[in-house]
Protein backbone atom coordinates (compact mmCIF):
# COMPACT_ATOMS: atom_id res chain seq x y z
CA UNK A 1 0.00 0.00 0.00
CA UNK A 2 1.28 3.49 -0.79
CA UNK A 3 2.22 5.73 2.08
CA UNK A 4 -0.49 8.25 1.28
CA UNK A 5 -3.11 5.50 1.25
CA UNK A 6 -1.84 4.26 4.61
CA UNK A 7 -2.20 7.77 6.03
CA UNK A 8 -5.80 8.09 4.85
CA UNK A 9 -6.70 4.60 6.11
CA UNK A 10 -5.21 5.53 9.50
CA UNK A 11 -7.33 8.69 9.62
CA UNK A 12 -10.45 6.71 8.72
CA UNK A 13 -9.70 4.19 11.48
CA UNK A 14 -9.53 7.08 13.97
CA UNK A 15 -12.97 8.31 12.93
CA UNK A 16 -11.91 11.39 10.96
CA UNK A 17 -14.82 12.62 8.85
CA UNK A 18 -13.67 16.05 7.65
CA UNK A 19 -10.42 17.78 6.73
CA UNK A 20 -9.79 21.44 5.94
CA UNK A 21 -6.87 22.38 3.76
CA UNK A 22 -5.12 23.62 0.67
CA UNK A 23 -3.15 21.47 -1.80
CA UNK A 24 0.33 22.28 -3.06
CA UNK A 25 3.38 20.63 -4.56
CA UNK A 26 4.59 18.96 -1.36
CA UNK A 27 1.23 17.57 -0.23
CA UNK A 28 -0.51 16.80 -3.52
CA UNK A 29 0.25 13.09 -3.13
CA UNK A 30 -1.69 13.14 0.14
CA UNK A 31 -4.59 14.68 -1.75
CA UNK A 32 -4.33 11.97 -4.39
CA UNK A 33 -4.63 9.36 -1.63
CA UNK A 34 -7.56 11.23 -0.09
CA UNK A 35 -9.30 11.07 -3.46
CA UNK A 36 -8.58 7.35 -3.80
CA UNK A 37 -9.36 6.29 -0.24
CA UNK A 38 -11.42 8.98 1.44
CA UNK A 39 -14.45 9.23 -0.80
CA UNK A 40 -17.71 8.83 1.10
CA UNK A 41 -15.89 8.76 4.45
CA UNK A 42 -13.75 11.90 4.72
CA UNK A 43 -15.04 15.17 3.28
CA UNK A 44 -12.50 17.79 2.21
CA UNK A 45 -13.07 21.55 2.44
CA UNK A 46 -10.79 23.75 0.34
CA UNK A 47 -9.89 26.90 2.27
CA UNK A 48 -8.78 30.25 0.85
CA UNK A 49 -6.03 30.76 3.44
CA UNK A 50 -4.19 28.28 5.64
CA UNK A 51 -4.88 30.50 8.67
CA UNK A 52 -8.49 29.39 8.32
CA UNK A 53 -7.71 25.69 7.88
CA UNK A 54 -6.63 25.16 11.48
CA UNK A 55 -9.25 27.61 12.79
CA UNK A 56 -11.95 25.56 11.04
CA UNK A 57 -10.44 22.37 12.42
CA UNK A 58 -10.40 24.04 15.84
CA UNK A 59 -14.09 24.99 15.56
CA UNK A 60 -14.92 21.43 14.50
CA UNK A 61 -12.96 20.03 17.46
CA UNK A 62 -14.46 22.38 20.04
CA UNK A 63 -18.00 21.74 18.86
CA UNK A 64 -17.66 17.94 18.81
CA UNK A 65 -14.83 16.94 21.12
CA UNK A 66 -13.45 14.94 18.19
CA UNK A 67 -10.20 15.61 16.36
CA UNK A 68 -10.26 18.37 13.75
CA UNK A 69 -7.82 17.90 10.87
CA UNK A 70 -6.08 20.42 8.60
CA UNK A 71 -3.71 19.82 5.67
CA UNK A 72 -1.18 22.35 4.35
CA UNK A 73 2.06 22.57 2.45
CA UNK A 74 5.20 23.00 4.57
CA UNK A 75 6.88 26.32 5.30
CA UNK A 76 4.51 29.25 4.71
CA UNK A 77 1.48 26.98 4.58
CA UNK A 78 2.33 25.55 7.99
CA UNK A 79 3.33 28.91 9.47
CA UNK A 80 0.06 30.44 8.23
CA UNK A 81 -1.74 27.61 10.01
CA UNK A 82 0.24 28.03 13.22
CA UNK A 83 -2.16 30.55 14.78
CA UNK A 84 -4.88 27.91 14.84
CA UNK A 85 -2.43 25.47 16.41
CA UNK A 86 -1.60 28.05 19.08
CA UNK A 87 -5.31 28.53 19.82
CA UNK A 88 -5.84 24.78 20.03
CA UNK A 89 -2.86 24.42 22.37
CA UNK A 90 -3.84 27.19 24.77
CA UNK A 91 -7.53 26.21 24.79
CA UNK A 92 -7.04 22.43 24.82
CA UNK A 93 -8.63 21.50 21.48
CA UNK A 94 -7.61 18.29 19.65
CA UNK A 95 -6.42 19.54 16.25
CA UNK A 96 -4.13 17.62 13.88
CA UNK A 97 -2.11 19.54 11.29
CA UNK A 98 -0.77 17.38 8.46
CA UNK A 99 1.92 18.88 6.25
CA UNK A 100 3.82 17.57 3.30
CA UNK A 101 7.55 18.05 2.84
CA UNK A 102 10.27 17.75 0.23
CA UNK A 103 11.92 14.36 -0.30
CA UNK A 104 13.60 12.99 2.80
CA UNK A 105 16.90 12.77 0.90
CA UNK A 106 17.11 16.55 1.29
CA UNK A 107 16.84 16.49 5.08
CA UNK A 108 20.61 16.52 5.44
CA UNK A 109 20.60 20.11 4.20
CA UNK A 110 19.95 23.02 6.52
CA UNK A 111 16.16 23.55 6.79
CA UNK A 112 16.44 27.20 5.80
CA UNK A 113 17.99 26.14 2.48
CA UNK A 114 15.23 23.67 1.61
CA UNK A 115 12.23 24.67 -0.49
CA UNK A 116 9.85 26.59 1.81
CA UNK A 117 12.68 26.67 4.38
CA UNK A 118 11.27 25.85 7.82
CA UNK A 119 12.31 23.38 10.51
CA UNK A 120 8.71 22.55 11.39
CA UNK A 121 9.48 20.31 14.35
CA UNK A 122 11.35 23.09 16.12
CA UNK A 123 8.76 25.64 15.01
CA UNK A 124 5.81 23.73 16.47
CA UNK A 125 7.47 22.01 19.44
CA UNK A 126 6.37 24.55 22.05
CA UNK A 127 2.70 24.70 20.95
CA UNK A 128 1.87 21.03 20.38
CA UNK A 129 1.46 17.95 22.52
CA UNK A 130 3.24 15.88 19.87
CA UNK A 131 4.96 16.61 16.56
CA UNK A 132 6.80 14.10 14.41
CA UNK A 133 8.12 13.26 10.96
CA UNK A 134 7.37 9.95 9.28
CA UNK A 135 10.82 9.13 7.91
CA UNK A 136 9.68 5.85 6.36
CA UNK A 137 6.42 4.39 5.09
CA UNK A 138 6.40 1.96 8.02
CA UNK A 139 6.45 4.90 10.46
CA UNK A 140 3.21 6.43 9.12
CA UNK A 141 0.79 4.36 11.25
CA UNK A 142 3.09 4.77 14.26
CA UNK A 143 3.18 8.58 14.20
CA UNK A 144 -0.55 8.82 13.45
CA UNK A 145 -1.40 6.54 16.37
CA UNK A 146 0.94 8.49 18.66
CA UNK A 147 -0.70 11.76 17.63
CA UNK A 148 -4.19 10.48 18.43
CA UNK A 149 -2.99 9.07 21.76
CA UNK A 150 -1.66 12.51 22.63
CA UNK A 151 -4.87 14.27 21.58
CA UNK A 152 -7.23 11.85 23.34
CA UNK A 153 -5.38 11.53 26.64
CA UNK A 154 -4.71 14.09 29.33
CA UNK A 155 -5.70 17.61 28.45
CA UNK A 156 -6.58 17.68 24.75
CA UNK A 157 -4.31 19.63 22.47
CA UNK A 158 -2.91 19.85 18.94
CA UNK A 159 -0.38 17.70 17.11
CA UNK A 160 1.61 18.19 13.89
CA UNK A 161 2.74 15.44 11.51
CA UNK A 162 5.12 15.91 8.58
CA UNK A 163 5.22 13.54 5.61
CA UNK A 164 8.03 13.77 3.01
CA UNK A 165 6.96 13.30 -0.60
CA UNK A 166 8.96 10.10 -1.12
CA UNK A 167 7.42 8.56 2.02
CA UNK A 168 3.91 9.37 0.81
CA UNK A 169 4.59 7.76 -2.59
CA UNK A 170 6.59 4.82 -1.22
CA UNK A 171 5.03 1.44 -0.50
CA UNK A 172 4.97 -1.01 2.42
CA UNK A 173 2.73 -3.56 4.07
CA UNK A 174 1.63 -2.28 7.47
CA UNK A 175 -1.06 -2.80 10.08
CA UNK A 176 -3.63 -0.01 10.39
CA UNK A 177 -4.00 0.69 14.13
CA UNK A 178 -7.54 0.61 15.59
CA UNK A 179 -9.21 3.72 17.00
CA UNK A 180 -7.41 5.18 19.99
CA UNK A 181 -9.67 5.60 23.02
CA UNK A 182 -9.10 7.64 26.16
CA UNK A 183 -7.03 5.72 28.69
CA UNK A 184 -8.65 4.77 31.96
CA UNK A 185 -7.20 6.82 34.78
CA UNK A 186 -6.67 5.82 38.37
CA UNK A 187 -9.21 6.66 41.07
CA UNK A 188 -8.15 9.22 43.69
CA UNK A 189 -6.05 8.28 46.69
CA UNK A 190 -8.32 7.29 49.59
CA UNK A 191 -6.44 9.39 52.14
CA UNK A 192 -6.52 12.52 49.97
CA UNK A 193 -10.20 11.99 49.27
CA UNK A 194 -10.99 11.57 52.98
CA UNK A 195 -9.14 14.79 53.79
CA UNK A 196 -11.13 16.61 51.11
CA UNK A 197 -14.42 15.24 52.47
CA UNK A 198 -13.57 16.32 56.03
CA UNK A 199 -12.57 19.78 54.81
CA UNK A 200 -15.83 20.19 52.90
CA UNK A 201 -17.81 18.96 55.91
CA UNK A 202 -16.46 21.84 58.01
CA UNK A 203 -17.41 24.48 55.45
CA UNK A 204 -20.46 26.69 55.83
CA UNK A 205 -20.30 28.22 52.33
CA UNK A 206 -18.44 25.89 49.94
CA UNK A 207 -17.88 27.13 46.39
CA UNK A 208 -16.95 25.08 43.31
CA UNK A 209 -14.51 26.46 40.72
CA UNK A 210 -14.73 24.31 37.57
CA UNK A 211 -12.73 24.20 34.35
CA UNK A 212 -13.03 22.57 30.96
CA UNK A 213 -11.42 19.39 32.30
CA UNK A 214 -14.89 18.53 33.62
CA UNK A 215 -16.39 18.08 30.18
CA UNK A 216 -13.21 16.55 28.74
CA UNK A 217 -13.67 13.87 31.43
CA UNK A 218 -17.39 13.51 30.61
CA UNK A 219 -18.16 14.48 34.20
CA UNK A 220 -20.74 17.25 33.77
CA UNK A 221 -23.51 15.24 35.39
CA UNK A 222 -21.29 14.42 38.37
CA UNK A 223 -20.43 18.11 38.77
CA UNK A 224 -24.11 19.00 38.86
CA UNK A 225 -24.94 16.27 41.38
CA UNK A 226 -22.10 17.32 43.68
CA UNK A 227 -23.10 20.99 43.50
CA UNK A 228 -26.71 20.12 44.30
CA UNK A 229 -25.80 17.86 47.21
CA UNK A 230 -23.57 20.55 48.72
CA UNK A 231 -25.84 23.43 47.64
CA UNK A 232 -22.55 24.89 46.41
CA UNK A 233 -22.62 27.52 43.68
CA UNK A 234 -20.35 26.97 40.68
CA UNK A 235 -18.05 29.50 39.04
CA UNK A 236 -16.08 28.62 35.93
CA UNK A 237 -13.05 29.49 33.85
CA UNK A 238 -13.55 30.98 30.39
CA UNK A 239 -12.92 27.57 28.86
CA UNK A 240 -15.31 26.03 31.37
CA UNK A 241 -18.42 28.03 30.46
CA UNK A 242 -21.33 25.63 30.26
CA UNK A 243 -19.88 22.76 32.30
CA UNK A 244 -22.90 23.50 34.47
CA UNK A 245 -25.78 24.85 32.42
CA UNK A 246 -25.96 28.55 33.20
CA UNK A 247 -29.70 28.47 33.75
CA UNK A 248 -29.11 26.18 36.73
CA UNK A 249 -29.83 28.04 40.00
CA UNK A 250 -26.31 27.28 41.29
CA UNK A 251 -24.48 28.51 38.16
CA UNK A 252 -22.71 31.84 38.71
CA UNK A 253 -20.94 31.99 35.32
CA UNK A 254 -17.42 33.31 34.83
CA UNK A 255 -15.05 33.44 37.81
CA UNK A 256 -14.03 37.10 37.40
CA UNK A 257 -17.54 38.42 36.68
CA UNK A 258 -19.64 40.18 39.28
CA UNK A 259 -21.27 37.01 40.63
CA UNK A 260 -17.99 35.11 40.61
CA UNK A 261 -16.06 37.79 42.49
CA UNK A 262 -18.79 38.21 45.09
CA UNK A 263 -19.04 34.45 45.64
CA UNK A 264 -15.26 34.14 46.08
CA UNK A 265 -15.34 36.84 48.76
CA UNK A 266 -18.10 35.08 50.70
CA UNK A 267 -16.95 31.47 50.43
CA UNK A 268 -15.10 29.73 53.25
CA UNK A 269 -13.98 26.70 51.19
CA UNK A 270 -13.08 26.51 47.50
CA UNK A 271 -13.29 23.23 45.60
CA UNK A 272 -11.31 23.52 42.37
CA UNK A 273 -12.31 20.89 39.81
CA UNK A 274 -9.93 21.05 36.87
CA UNK A 275 -9.32 24.82 36.51
CA UNK A 276 -5.98 25.80 34.94
CA UNK A 277 -5.79 29.26 36.59
CA UNK A 278 -4.63 31.12 33.49
CA UNK A 279 -3.55 34.75 33.56
CA UNK A 280 -6.84 35.80 31.93
CA UNK A 281 -9.09 33.90 34.34
CA UNK A 282 -7.19 35.15 37.39
CA UNK A 283 -6.47 38.68 36.16
CA UNK A 284 -2.73 37.96 36.10
CA UNK A 285 -3.03 35.78 39.21
CA UNK A 286 -4.46 38.63 41.28
CA UNK A 287 -7.76 36.83 41.87
CA UNK A 288 -7.89 36.00 45.57
CA UNK A 289 -9.06 32.49 46.43
CA UNK A 290 -10.80 31.58 49.69
CA UNK A 291 -9.19 29.16 52.11
CA UNK A 292 -9.12 26.27 52.55
CA UNK A 293 -8.59 25.45 48.89
CA UNK A 294 -9.14 21.88 47.66
CA UNK A 295 -7.66 21.31 44.19
CA UNK A 296 -8.83 18.30 42.17
CA UNK A 297 -7.17 17.48 38.85
CA UNK A 298 -6.21 14.59 36.62
CA UNK A 299 -2.77 16.14 36.08
CA UNK A 300 -0.54 15.98 39.18
CA UNK A 301 1.59 18.82 37.80
CA UNK A 302 -1.36 21.22 38.11
CA UNK A 303 -1.75 20.69 41.87
CA UNK A 304 -0.49 23.83 43.61
CA UNK A 305 1.12 25.09 40.41
CA UNK A 306 -0.41 28.59 40.31
CA UNK A 307 -2.04 28.81 43.76
CA UNK A 308 -1.01 26.92 46.89
CA UNK A 309 -3.68 24.43 47.91
CA UNK A 310 -4.54 22.93 51.29
CA UNK A 311 -5.70 19.61 49.86
CA UNK A 312 -4.65 18.12 46.53
CA UNK A 313 -6.56 15.24 44.96
CA UNK A 314 -5.28 13.56 41.79
CA UNK A 315 -7.35 11.07 39.83
CA UNK A 316 -9.94 10.51 37.15
CA UNK A 317 -12.32 13.46 37.53
CA UNK A 318 -15.45 11.41 36.92
CA UNK A 319 -14.45 8.80 39.51
CA UNK A 320 -13.34 11.49 41.97
CA UNK A 321 -16.62 13.38 41.74
CA UNK A 322 -18.60 10.15 42.06
CA UNK A 323 -16.68 9.35 45.25
CA UNK A 324 -17.27 12.84 46.66
CA UNK A 325 -20.99 12.61 45.90
CA UNK A 326 -21.07 9.35 47.83
CA UNK A 327 -19.09 10.59 50.82
CA UNK A 328 -19.97 14.23 51.46
CA UNK A 329 -22.83 15.17 53.74
CA UNK A 330 -25.93 16.89 52.31
CA UNK A 331 -25.86 20.67 52.45
CA UNK A 332 -26.68 22.67 55.52
CA UNK A 333 -25.23 26.02 54.52
CA UNK A 334 -26.06 29.68 54.19
CA UNK A 335 -25.92 30.16 50.42
CA UNK A 336 -29.63 30.43 49.57
CA UNK A 337 -30.24 33.90 50.94
CA UNK A 338 -26.86 35.15 49.72
CA UNK A 339 -27.41 33.88 46.17
CA UNK A 340 -30.82 35.50 46.01
CA UNK A 341 -29.35 38.85 47.01
CA UNK A 342 -26.41 38.53 44.57
CA UNK A 343 -28.71 37.71 41.67
CA UNK A 344 -30.95 40.66 42.54
CA UNK A 345 -27.93 42.99 42.42
CA UNK A 346 -26.64 41.41 39.21
CA UNK A 347 -29.99 41.72 37.46
CA UNK A 348 -30.14 45.41 38.37
CA UNK A 349 -26.95 46.12 36.40
CA UNK A 350 -27.15 47.42 32.80
CA UNK A 351 -27.29 44.62 30.25
CA UNK A 352 -26.65 44.29 26.52
CA UNK A 353 -30.01 43.58 24.86
CA UNK A 354 -28.49 42.39 21.58
CA UNK A 355 -26.95 39.36 23.28
CA UNK A 356 -30.18 38.32 24.97
CA UNK A 357 -32.21 38.90 21.83
CA UNK A 358 -30.14 36.23 20.08
CA UNK A 359 -31.18 33.66 22.64
CA UNK A 360 -34.81 34.79 22.65
CA UNK A 361 -35.23 33.79 19.00
CA UNK A 362 -32.68 30.99 18.49
CA UNK A 363 -32.93 27.38 19.71
CA UNK A 364 -31.09 26.25 22.80
CA UNK A 365 -28.59 24.12 20.87
CA UNK A 366 -27.37 27.04 18.71
CA UNK A 367 -23.58 27.23 18.46
CA UNK A 368 -22.04 30.70 18.86
CA UNK A 369 -18.53 31.51 17.62
CA UNK A 370 -17.55 34.74 19.34
CA UNK A 371 -14.70 36.89 18.07
CA UNK A 372 -12.39 39.24 19.94
CA UNK A 373 -14.34 42.52 20.14
CA UNK A 374 -16.07 44.74 22.68
CA UNK A 375 -19.36 42.84 22.79
CA UNK A 376 -17.43 39.59 22.63
CA UNK A 377 -15.71 40.47 25.89
CA UNK A 378 -19.07 41.27 27.46
CA UNK A 379 -20.50 37.96 26.29
CA UNK A 380 -18.68 36.05 29.01
CA UNK A 381 -20.81 37.64 31.70
CA UNK A 382 -23.94 38.36 29.66
CA UNK A 383 -24.28 35.24 27.54
CA UNK A 384 -25.87 32.24 29.29
CA UNK A 385 -24.27 29.03 28.00
CA UNK A 386 -26.13 25.76 28.40
CA UNK A 387 -23.55 23.39 26.96
CA UNK A 388 -19.77 23.90 26.84
CA UNK A 389 -19.52 23.02 23.15
CA UNK A 390 -21.84 25.81 22.04
CA UNK A 391 -19.66 28.81 22.95
CA UNK A 392 -16.50 28.99 20.83
CA UNK A 393 -14.03 31.72 21.75
CA UNK A 394 -10.22 32.03 21.50
CA UNK A 395 -9.87 32.26 25.26
CA UNK A 396 -6.13 32.32 25.87
CA UNK A 397 -4.45 32.94 22.51
CA UNK A 398 -7.14 35.55 21.75
CA UNK A 399 -6.55 35.55 17.99
CA UNK A 400 -8.53 38.16 16.11
CA UNK A 401 -10.48 36.65 13.22
CA UNK A 402 -11.04 33.25 14.83
CA UNK A 403 -14.84 33.31 14.84
CA UNK A 404 -15.87 32.99 11.20
CA UNK A 405 -13.58 30.06 10.29
CA UNK A 406 -14.41 28.37 13.61
CA UNK A 407 -18.11 28.79 12.87
CA UNK A 408 -17.61 27.08 9.50
CA UNK A 409 -15.89 24.17 11.24
CA UNK A 410 -18.73 23.86 13.74
CA UNK A 411 -21.35 24.01 10.98
CA UNK A 412 -19.56 21.23 9.08
CA UNK A 413 -19.85 19.13 12.24
CA UNK A 414 -23.51 20.02 12.83
CA UNK A 415 -25.14 21.05 9.53
CA UNK A 416 -28.66 20.93 11.02
CA UNK A 417 -27.97 23.25 13.97
CA UNK A 418 -27.86 27.05 13.77
CA UNK A 419 -24.32 28.42 13.95
CA UNK A 420 -23.80 32.15 14.56
CA UNK A 421 -20.55 34.06 14.07
CA UNK A 422 -20.54 37.17 16.27
CA UNK A 423 -17.68 39.47 15.24
CA UNK A 424 -16.47 43.00 15.16
CA UNK A 425 -15.69 44.49 11.76
CA UNK A 426 -11.93 44.15 12.27
CA UNK A 427 -12.01 40.47 13.17
CA UNK A 428 -14.63 39.59 10.59
CA UNK A 429 -12.56 41.01 7.74
CA UNK A 430 -9.63 38.80 8.74
CA UNK A 431 -11.72 35.70 8.07
CA UNK A 432 -14.24 37.05 5.57
CA UNK A 433 -12.38 35.54 2.60
CA UNK A 434 -13.72 32.19 3.81
CA UNK A 435 -17.23 33.27 2.83
CA UNK A 436 -16.15 31.90 -0.55
CA UNK A 437 -15.53 28.54 1.13
CA UNK A 438 -18.92 28.66 2.83
CA UNK A 439 -20.63 29.52 -0.47
CA UNK A 440 -18.78 26.78 -2.33
CA UNK A 441 -19.94 24.05 0.05
CA UNK A 442 -23.32 25.44 1.07
CA UNK A 443 -22.23 25.98 4.68
CA UNK A 444 -24.95 28.22 6.10
CA UNK A 445 -23.22 30.20 8.83
CA UNK A 446 -24.90 33.45 9.91
CA UNK A 447 -22.42 36.27 10.52
CA UNK A 448 -23.43 39.10 12.84
CA UNK A 449 -20.95 41.97 12.53
CA UNK A 450 -20.65 44.88 14.97
CA UNK A 451 -19.49 47.53 12.50
CA UNK A 452 -18.11 50.58 14.26
CA UNK A 453 -15.37 51.32 11.74
CA UNK A 454 -12.58 50.86 14.25
CA UNK A 455 -10.58 48.44 16.35
CA UNK A 456 -12.68 49.81 19.18
CA UNK A 457 -10.94 48.38 22.29
CA UNK A 458 -7.63 49.83 21.07
CA UNK A 459 -9.25 53.09 20.01
CA UNK A 460 -10.87 53.54 23.41
CA UNK A 461 -7.64 52.81 25.26
CA UNK A 462 -5.72 55.41 23.24
CA UNK A 463 -8.45 58.02 23.59
CA UNK A 464 -8.47 57.45 27.34
CA UNK A 465 -4.69 57.82 27.43
CA UNK A 466 -5.03 61.21 25.74
CA UNK A 467 -7.57 62.60 28.19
Amino acid sequence: MKGGDILIECLKAQGVSAVFGMPGTQNIQIYDALLRRGGGTIDHYLVRHEYAATQMADGFARATGEVGVAITVPGPGASNASTGILEAFTDCAPVLLITGQSDSSLYSKHPSKMFHGLDQMRFFASITKYCAIAHTVAEIPIVVENAFKAMRNGRPGPTVLEFPMDVVTGEAEVRIPPRVERDELSPPDDADLSTAVETIRDAKMPLIFAGSAVYHANARNELRLLAEKLNAPVIVTRNGKGVLSEDHPLALQICYGYLGREALQRSDCLIGIGPRFTSIDTRNWNLELPQPFIQIDEDPDEIGLEYPCDVGVVGDLKLTLQALIEDVAPAQNAWDETLAELRKQFDAQPSLPVIHEFQDVLPRDTIYAIDVHSLGYAAFAEFPVYDPRTFLYPNIGVALGHAYPAAIGAKVAYPDRPVICFSGDGGFLMGAVEMATAMNYGINVVAVVVNDGALSPIKRSKLKACE
